[in-house]
């Protein structure tokens, strides 16, 4: 369904130039000059969003602006400014108004707030917050009561030394989850050691859990700390505990029973005290069957377990997360981007997301680098979001190309058809048919 705007506004052709614009941009546009009209439609109408003049004629825009608010207080209004009317402006949005633009109006900024107020309205149910208390972390930010519980438990047991094992899919945000209990336990003051067990071969991952000593095997010149020790009163995350093989899978089970390690090429034990948190992407208990995970480290680490959803099971989500990763790709690109048009925001909830959390952060980082407006739409997204829009533009620089070819053929053999004909590959026919479609007279 098209979103209806309403336009308030006594000036008739500015109604007329808004109301062509946004129709053109798949909105049904309706208008009025009155404040007595104003409120006759929008009692009549099922209107999504109002752009308000403040000056309305005779009639008191701010007045009008309280009227529209309490007959429906969820309709977002935009009030339209002259350059000295900054005040009572900022006056309306004390008032209800959600943004306001000044004149003369430029029109893509205004589509940029309306495209703003629209994905802000779509989903207006309160989010749960959760702070990440540092800095650079993600903020946690939901309107999932799933993901709303999982972290008022990740809250509680980051409180407690038990081994956590977070699962999801690639992209879920695991990682993000492990930031969160470490924040906000008791060893937050140390850094987190982090390693993915996927990444390293199993002599590497060996050496990098639990170390070497000097001379342990060629070219050991030094001894070296593995991450257990290097997470000593710290936390310790391992990313995609499910790759790993079943040698170390028993060491792994033996440090986190006796709370010690042995470094390779030594028998002395060293204690270890690190807060254990462990992430897969695999079915664990399907690998105990088929012999690639042991069951008693399994459920040595089944005490305490998060389970994050998809991105597409939570797609209350979606723009919460497309907004934050939008203002964060801007401020690294340095471009003004505002908002996403109400195209793409209704491809990002039509979209499975395989990729999840990622994969939106990476739309997002692509578009911001492609896109030349305030607004991202659709021909900004990569291909694969926007596969009839690309395949679009594609079409478009064939044809252009294949314009130009044919018009230096021309210019190459002094207009003669036939020889162009020969030249290009094609018959006169299709020629004469593709001079008509580009424009030219195949008479010239």
């Amino acid at each position: 369904m098209k979103p209806t705007i309403l336009v308030i506004d006594d000036k008739p052709k500015l109604c007329q130039s808004l109301a062509q614009n946004f129709d053109q941009r798949g909105f049904q546009t309706l208008c009025a000059a009155t404040s007595s009209d104003a409120l006759q439609t929008f009692s009549t109408h099922s209107v999504n969003i109002v752009l308000l003049d403040i000056m309305l004629g005779r009639d008191n825009g701010l007045e009008l602006l309280k009227k529209l608010h309490q007959m429906n207080p969820a309709v977002p209004v935009i009030m339209i400014t002259g350059h000295g009317s900054i005040d009572t402006a900022v006056q309306s949005m004390k008032l209800g108004a959600v943004d306001y633009v000044t004149k003369p109006v430029v029109f893509d900024k205004l589509l940029g707030a309306v495209e703003h107020a629209l994905n802000e309205q779509r989903f207006r149910a309160p989010a749960f917050a959760f702070d990440a208390l540092h800095p650079d972390a993600t903020p946690i930010i939901t309107r999932n009561k799933q993901m709303a519980a999982l972290y008022e438990k990740a809250q509680k047991l980051a409180a407690t030394d038990l081994p956590i094992l977070i699962c999801g899919e690639n992209g879920t945000g695991k990682e993000v989850v492990a930031d969160f209990i470490h924040q906000h336990s008791p060893r937050a003051a140390r850094k987190m050691v982090k390693i993915n067990c996927a990444a390293f071969p199993e002599t590497l991952l060996d050496n990098e859990l639990f170390g070497h000593e000097k001379g342990s095997y060629t070219g050991a010149e030094t001894a070296f700390k593995g991450v257990f020790e290097r997470a000593h009163e710290s936390s310790l995350f391992l990313d995609e505990i499910g790759d790993m093989p079943l040698t170390i899978q028993a060491k792994i089970l033996r440090t986190l029973q006796h709370n010690e390690i042995r470094r390779i090429g030594s028998e002395r034990t060293i204690t270890v005290d690190a807060r254990f948190i462990a992430a897969t992407n695999k079915p664990l208990d399907e690998l105990i069957q088929a012999k690639q995970f042991r069951e008693d480290l399994y459920y040595r680490l089944n005490t305490a377990v998060l389970h994050l959803p998809p991105l597409r099971e939570r797609k209350e989500d979606i723009p919460l997360l497309a907004d934050y990763f939008l203002k964060q790709a801007a401020a690294v690109n340095a471009k003004p981007l505002t908002a996403m048009s109400q195209r793409v925001l209704d491809t990002f909830l039509d979209y499975h997301w395989p990729g999840n959390v990622r994969e939106l952060k990476n739309a997002l980082n692509y578009a911001a680098v492609i896109s030349s407006q305030d607004v991202i739409d659709l021909e900004d997204l990569p291909p694969h979001l926007a596969p009839a829009q690309h395949a679009e533009h594609s079409d478009n620089v064939r044809e252009e190309m294949e314009r130009g070819l044919i018009l230096k053929t021309l210019v190459q053999v002094n207009y003669n058809k036939k020889k162009a004909a020969e030249v290009l590959k094609m018959s006169r026919k299709t020629l004469y048919n593709k001079l008509e479609k580009y424009g030219f007279s195949s008479n010239s």
